[in-house]
Parts: structure tokens; sequence; C-alpha cells
């Protein structure tokens, strides 16, 4: 279990503010992207992970500050938290208010999706399903961050996830291969969250040119403007992106 991370955060700089919660899985069964860290932050123990997902919830805050959506990460999928979990986020979302909650989880685990509908369904939560893609560039995705998506296509995706993610900033990626991935993501999915890459032991490394002509192009500024578009920088300059060790 990782102890210093931020579990908790209210995103009101988004189209769609939510709070979000960061939870303690019991392990991550793929395990094998280049780009993770956090495969570290989980326990074999239920109760180890209920007693840190208790008090990550009871922060949560909802109709007090006029929050309906509750937005659930953990350092593997939504199906890999304890099921006591589940129903303490479920409670949770009843208590205060939340209308929504957002489930984070791997492609291969897609079949889980209309179980957890009617679970949330129970208690008239709706739920979106997040997916992380990364890229729509199957080479750099599978041979060189091994995601665990050979073949894929969106369509397919997006035939169980509303939500992606998407990851710029790792060496070797280009603006113009960035642009193809948010054209396809705009066009398949509802949303898309955009992670800027932070180097992690043993991946691939943070390509700061790169990053630094993204946030002075024009295209960085109508990703900005566009409400279905979220930008994540853990270790941006003044936190402009409101997230990770930089509060």
């Amino acid at each position: 279990m990782i102890h210093d991370l931020v579990r908790y955060q209210f995103d009101n700089k988004s189209a769609l503010p939510r709070e979000n919660v960061l939870l303690v899985s019991l392990g991550c069964s793929w395990g094998k992207c280049a780009f993770c860290d956090y495969q570290d932050d989980k326990s074999s123990s239920v109760l180890a992970c209920d007693a840190v997902n208790k008090k990550v919830l009871k922060q949560v805050r909802g109709k007090d500050i006029c929050s309906s959506c509750l937005d659930v990460t953990c350092s593997a999928s939504y199906t890999e938290l304890p099921f006591t979990t589940m129903n303490y986020i479920r409670e949770t979302c009843a208590e205060k208010g939340i209308k929504t909650v957002i489930l984070e989880g791997h492609y291969i685990y897609r079949d889980s999706n209309p179980f957890f509908v009617d679970f949330f369904k129970a208690y008239n939560i709706d739920v979106l399903f997040r997916c992380g893609v990364e890229t729509f560039d199957e080479k750099l995705r599978e041979d060189y961050l091994h995601k665990g998506l050979p073949g894929v296509t969106p369509e397919e995706l997006s035939a169980h996830y509303q939500w992606i993610n998407l990851m710029y900033g790792m060496q070797g990626q280009t603006i113009d291969q960035l642009k193809k991935d948010i054209e396809i993501g705009l066009a398949h999915f509802k949303r898309i969250n955009l992670s800027i890459y932070t180097t992690v032991p043993g991946g691939p490394l943070r390509d700061v040119a790169a990053i630094t002509d993204f946030y002075s192009s024009d295209f960085y500024k109508e990703l900005l403007d566009n409400p279905r578009i979220d930008i994540f920088d853990e270790w941006d300059e003044g936190n402009d992106h409101n997230v990770g060790h930089d509060i």
C-alpha cells in the first residue's frame, strides 16, 4: 500500500464537476502496463482495503457542495475492489445525494459492466464506465506500453465504455499522433481524460520538450475549450490541472 497518495479531490474546474476518490484495491490482475507505478497500492486483506477506503469515502460531501458525481479509481480495475468497498461506495452515494458514479476498469472486465449498472440502479444511481486506452496507435500501445488491448477497435471499446483515458508526453510520441487519438476519441466516446505522462521507474521517459511544445500550442488551447476533455498533469508547474502530488 502506498501511503503518500492524494486520495480525495474535488475537481470543480471540469465541465463535469466531480469528487474524485483513489481507493485501495486487492491488486491489478493485468499488472503489465509499462507506464503504471500504482501497482503497489494494494492489499491482500479485504479488511485493510476497507479500512482505508471507508476513511476516504467519508470525505465525500456530495450535496453539501452541490456535487452529484463521484469518480472512483484505484490501483486496478473497479472489479478488483472488495465488494464490501463497493457497498460503501453505493451507500455513500445514496447518503450524499450522488446521482452518477464513474467506474474505471480494464477492457478484460467489460462483461462485468451490466452487473454494476444494476447494482447502482437499485439506488437510482447512474454509472459511467471509463477504460484506459492511452493511445489508438496499436504498435505503441501494445508493443511498448503492454496495455493488453490487441486488435480491439474503438467501436468495440465504445460498446462497453462511455469514457476513455488517453496519455501523452512519453518519448516517441508526437502532437500529430495525439491529434489522431483525440479525433478518434471524440468520434466514439462521450468524454476523454488526457493524462500528461510522468516518468515511472523502469518505464518510458517523460518528454519534457514535447510537453512544453504541447502546452504552448494552439491545439492545447482548443482542448482546454472542449467541455468533453479534461487534462491532468501530476507535475505541472502551478498545478493548473488540479491533480496529484503538486496540490
